[in-house]
C-alpha cells in the first residue's frame, strides 16, 4: 500500500477505525465514523468477530484509490478494498453525504465476509459464494444503521410480501452473481431486500453460529462448493431453504421478520 494521498490529509478515529478525507468532505466523514461506530455491535453478532477494524480513504477519482491501494478489489465503481491491509476506498465524488456511512458499512461487511471465506471471483460478478448469501450478511449491519431503518425494513418485507403472492420472488440461481448486475431498479430494490431477509432467517434459525462453520469450512477447503458447504451445515440445498423461506414470507408479519 502506497500511503496517504494528498487530498486525504484529515483524519479521524474511533474503535478500530480510521477514516482519512479531505477537509471538503468532513460531513461525509463524520456521517461515515457516526455510522461505523453504531453498526459495530451488529457485525461483531453477525460475523462473530472480537472487533472490526478497518482503515477509510474518501478520493476523489481513480488515481487516488490506486495511490493508496496500489492493486485493488473492486467492490463497484465507487468502493475499493485491499483485504490483507482491511483498506476500503470510497469514491465521494459519486457518494451522498448523507449515505457514506450505509456505503462504508456494508463495503466493511463484504470486506470481513471475503477475508473470513477466502473468497474469490470466479467469473466476472460472481464469487464462489452466491451474491444473496455474501451480500445479504453485508446488508445486515448497513440496513439497521440507517436512520429510516424501521420504515425502510418494514417497506422492504411488504415488497417482498406482495412478490410472494405474485410467484415473482427470485429464485436462489437468480441471485448467484453480483446483485448489481440486476440492471431493472424494481428487482434490483427486491434482490436486496430479499438478500437481506434470507440472511436474517438463516440467522434466526442458526443464531450467530453459521458464518463461523461456513467461513471455517471455506477458508480451509479451496474448491469447496458453497452450496456443499451450506448443506453441510443446515442440511438444506439453496433450493429447500428459499421454499422455508416462501413459507416465511408468506406467513410472518414485518414486524416479527424484523425482529
Amino acid at each position: 500500500m502506497s500511503g496517504l494521498t494528498n487530498n486525504s490529509q484529515q483524519k479521524f478515529e474511533l474503535r478500530g477505525y480510521s477514516v482519512f478525507f479531505d477537509i471538503n468532505d468532513s460531513l461525509s466523514a463524520e456521517n461515515l465514523l457516526d455510522s461505523l461506530d453504531r453498526a459495530t455491535p451488529i457485525l461483531k453478532q453477525v460475523f462473530e468477530i472480537d472487533e472490526p477494524q478497518g482503515s477509510f480513504y474518501l478520493v476523489k477519482d481513480y488515481s487516488e484509490v490506486q495511490s493508496v491501494l496500489g492493486n485493488t478489489g473492486k467492490a463497484n465503481d465507487i468502493i475499493f478494498y485491499n483485504i490483507l491491509s482491511n483498506c476500503i476506498c470510497l469514491r465521494s465524488d459519486k457518494i451522498k453525504t448523507n449515505s457514506c456511512g450505509e456505503i462504508g458499512v456494508k463495503a466493511l461487511g463484504l470486506l470481513i465476509f471475503n477475508k473470513a471465506v477466502n473468497e474469490r471471483e470466479v467469473r466476472i460478478k460472481q464469487w464462489r459464494t452466491p451474491s444473496w448469501l455474501r451480500e445479504g450478511f453485508a446488508f445486515q449491519a448497513s440496513y439497521k444503521i440507517r436512520q429510516d431503518h424501521i420504515e425502510w425494513l418494514q417497506s422492504g418485507w411488504e415488497k417482498l410480501q406482495t412478490a410472494q403472492k405474485q410467484g415473482s420472488l427470485l429464485k436462489p440461481n437468480m441471485l448467484i452473481r453480483d446483485l448489481s448486475t440486476i440492471i431493472d431498479p424494481q428487482k434490483l430494490e427486491l434482490a436486496k431486500f430479499q438478500s437481506y431477509y434470507m440472511v436474517k432467517l438463516l440467522l434466526s434459525i442458526y443464531c450467530d453460529k453459521f458464518f463461523s462453520k461456513y467461513s471455517t469450512l471455506m477458508k480451509a477447503i479451496d474448491d469447496m462448493d458453497s452450496e456443499n458447504c451450506f448443506r453441510q451445515i443446515t442440511s438444506f440445498s439453496y433450493e429447500k431453504f428459499f421454499s422455508m423461506f416462501e413459507n416465511w414470507v408468506q406467513k410472518v408479519n414485518a414486524w416479527t421478520a424484523m425482529e
